[in-house]
């Protein structure tokens, strides 16, 4: 844990935090005062909807080259607590060695004082060019990219951008998927009976993550996807999709109506954010098909282009080639001559 300075919030500021929330507050600056205190500069209300329209004016203005501050600039997403904010640190090259060590073991109380639930990003700064709007959204731009990341860290990142304004909003007309907080239309509903009762062979599911529901965009007749090739002209390049398809074919002289789970998700050019939703969802997903439905499904693929998909590559999943037997390990013979067998004699008395 790093070793915190012991400054704090002054009457005022405190005070003012509780305004800037709930007021149409858009920035404010915090320095340390030379009582070592925290206390606030400058603030500014909101002029436009978008918070990229004054964010240079108001910031850049706000630094100076041998000062550090901190700057609270207030983001447009909003969620059940109020506005997110972004937290800056500007540490200019020029300030003393004293003053960055000074505002660097401050920034958690600071952050803890206004609120750490509502502070959606920070930034740190120690040039103009960082701190700027073009820095910034290269900031953005940088921890969206998912090279750095494990699929750990991705899951990290999403739980913590959701862990506040995560909801369930269910119409009772819905039926809605347990441990997910995204309820199933009635598109999908009727999707899944059309599939279940045979008049289709294939149902596509939409995660829609605006509207935070599960939908089905198209009811597919048997005749508009009877083959695998059918299924691959409707698979978006660019978008997660779950696909259901009953797959007609014949092996070794039998003849199979195998159910296939395909979950498509293209590859980096799809969001974290859309990548890892449908990845949590997939399993209950396929659960609640299985359970509600009573759909066997046969096996589960998972693709990241329409092109992976071909009648052989299905029918090689579903029967896999056996290995071929063996050959069953000869114990080896004994020596030409051994002498002449021991018997062992049976006590009959006993």
């Amino acid at each position: 844990m790093s070793h915190q300075s012991g400054i704090k919030s002054n009457d005022e500021l405190r005070n003012f935090f509780a305004h800037a929330k709930q007021e149409n507050i858009r920035m404010f600056k915090v320095i340390i005062s030379d009582k070592e205190e925290l206390v606030l500069s400058v603030n500014h209300k909101v002029k436009n909807s978008n918070w990229q329209a004054d964010y240079n004016k108001f910031v850049l203005e706000s630094i100076e080259p041998k000062s550090p501050c901190y700057i609270f600039y207030r983001l447009d997403e909003k969620t059940n607590s109020g506005y997110t904010w972004l937290l800056i640190l500007w540490s200019p090259d020029f300030a003393t060695v004293k003053q960055k060590m000074l505002y660097a073991s401050t920034k958690s109380t600071l952050k803890m004082e206004f609120g750490a639930g509502q502070v959606a990003d920070e930034l740190f700064a120690t040039v103009e060019d960082d701190i700027s709007l073009e820095g910034y959204l290269k900031h953005i731009k940088s921890q969206q990219a998912p090279a750095p990341l494990t699929n750990r860290e991705e899951e990290i990142e999403l739980l913590k951008q959701n862990e506040d304004h995560t909801r369930i909003n269910v119409d009772t007309k819905h039926k809605t998927l347990q441990g997910v907080m995204f309820p199933i239309e009635n598109s999908a509903v009727e999707a899944l009976e059309f599939f279940q009762s045979e008049k289709s062979n294939y149902v596509q599911l939409v995660v829609n993550i605006e509207e935070e529901k599960i939908q089905s965009k198209k009811l597919f007749s048997s005749n508009d996807v009877s083959k695998i090739e059918d299924i691959k002209k409707h698979i978006p390049e660019d978008r997660g999709r779950f696909h259901l398809f009953r797959f007609n074919h014949s092996h070794d002289g039998e003849k199979f109506k195998s159910i296939i789970f395909i979950y498509s998700m293209p590859g980096f050019s799809v969001s974290i954010k859309e990548r890892m939703i449908y990845s949590s969802t997939k399993s209950e997903m396929i659960q609640y098909i299985k359970s509600q439905y009573g759909i066997d499904i046969g096996k589960t693929i998972e693709i990241s282009e329409p092109n992976e998909l071909s009648e052989n590559f299905l029918i090689e999943e579903l029967h896999p080639k056996k290995a071929a037997d063996s050959k069953k390990f000869d114990k080896p013979k004994g020596p030409n001559s051994r002498g002449a067998k021991r018997l062992t004699r049976t006590d009959l008395s006993s």
